[in-house]
């Protein structure tokens, strides 16, 4: 079926022969038609309309027949062109055809023959027709398609690059930038969910509206980020549904995608236009989510390398206390056997001396001798006790 009337363009001077052909043999089988009642007439249609096919008189008077099929052509009329005259002018017939007629109508024209050169000249017409929607359709699936390989390919740079990160803010920052590029939007914004408190948090935005600049690192009510985190599917809202949210009144439209780590929902990534009036649509959507996936991704992997790297500076930190124990208590010993060097040496020169001397002491000095002699021992095996001690105190883990 035809996506639209085809028009046939009539150019004759006799009113009797445009009449017959209009009412009686085309306007019946549906076709669109113009007159022209003589040259000038028709190439001022032909400028003016569009027409998919032309029925000529070829004995015109002024512009002949074959002056109109040059001057159709000139005017870049590229549709079939069927001639009417009378079958004893071959030679004017062959001439029409040289000059670019299609087909001929012998005269008097009979309705079965004009339908019948009618029909096999928008057969061609058609299937050109059909050929150039296929291929203007293709063209567009092509245009599409390099849409598509753009956006998908933009969406894997930026969750590379995304999940590459291991600072939060900057992770923050990349998303958003990436929610902006693949949908367009006028302003983003990354809301997580406080452990603590279980309230929504506005962790970062960028082009926010001034009202929600303000609340910048604070708790938020936000019905759509709920709405998202407890179904963890993403939504796409226009204006008529953003107005039942009383926080986004002023948003034309709106794209919400949850954060999911496992199946939890951790927070929510917005895009919305509260300047541009222009609707996010499902494809942006879908992106957005993506996106989200990444985010969410990346967001746990930096949470995780700041929780390893504060386990590291703390293992640091024992690490370094306990080294630092080890070193104390070496100098501890260190004093701790000097001071007993100077008692030990004096038991070594005072056992030589007694030797020495022990026959001609008398009982009395050599008690007194020997007491100082055992005192010091005593304070020499006190001090090698507490030694002992230091050694054998546990250490800090």
């Amino acid at each position: 079926m035809n996506d639209r009337r085809d028009t046939i363009l009539i150019v004759d001077d006799d009113p009797e022969v445009r009449t017959l052909l209009h009412e009686h043999v085309l306007s019946p089988q549906d076709f669109n038609v113009l007159e022209a009642k003589d040259g000038p007439d028709a190439l001022l249609i032909a400028r003016q309309r569009t027409s998919d096919l032309i029925l000529l008189d070829l004995y015109l008077p002024g512009l002949s027949g074959n002056d109109l099929l040059v001057a159709f052509r000139s005017q870049g009329y590229r549709g079939p062109l069927i001639i009417m005259g009378r079958t004893d002018s071959q030679r004017g017939v062959i001439e029409a055809f040289r000059m670019g007629a299609t087909d001929f109508v012998a005269m008097p024209l009979r309705e079965a023959e004009v339908l019948t050169a009618v029909e096999r000249g928008l057969h061609d017409v058609r299937l050109r027709r059909e050929r150039d929607g296929l291929v203007g359709q293709l063209q567009d699936a092509n245009v599409q398609l390099e849409a598509r390989l753009t956006e998908l390919t933009t969406l894997y740079e930026i969750g590379e690059s995304v999940t590459a990160l291991r600072d939060l803010e900057r992770v923050f920052a990349r998303v958003l930038d990436g929610a902006i590029t693949l949908t367009g939007a006028d302003h983003a914004l990354l809301l997580l969910r406080d452990d603590s408190s279980g309230s929504l948090v506005l962790r970062a935005g960028q082009n926010l509206p001034m009202a929600m600049q303000d609340r910048m690192g604070g708790p938020v009510q936000d019905p759509l980020a709920d709405l998202v985190m407890t179904s963890r599917e993403t939504l796409v809202v226009g204006q008529d549904g953003l107005r039942r949210f009383k926080t986004a009144r002023d948003l034309y439209t709106a794209a919400y995608a949850p954060l999911t780590v496992q199946e939890i929902a951790i927070g929510a990534l917005a895009a919305a236009n509260h300047q541009t009036r222009a609707e996010l649509t499902e494809t942006q959507g879908r992106l957005l989510s993506s996106l989200a996936n990444y985010a969410a991704i990346a967001i746990v992997s930096a949470r995780l390398s700041y929780m390893l790297g504060q386990r590291t500076s703390q293992v640091q930190n024992a690490y370094q206390a306990l080294h630092e124990r080890d070193a104390e208590r070496v100098r501890q010993i260190r004093d701790l056997l000097a001071r007993l060097q100077k008692p030990l040496d004096a038991v070594e020169a005072e056992i030589v001396t007694l030797a020495q001397e022990h026959a001609a002491l008398n009982a009395k000095e050599l008690e007194q001798r020997l007491v100082a002699a055992s005192q010091n021992v005593r304070h020499i095996a006190t001090q090698m006790t507490a030694l002992t001690q230091m050694q054998d105190s546990p250490r800090a883990t």
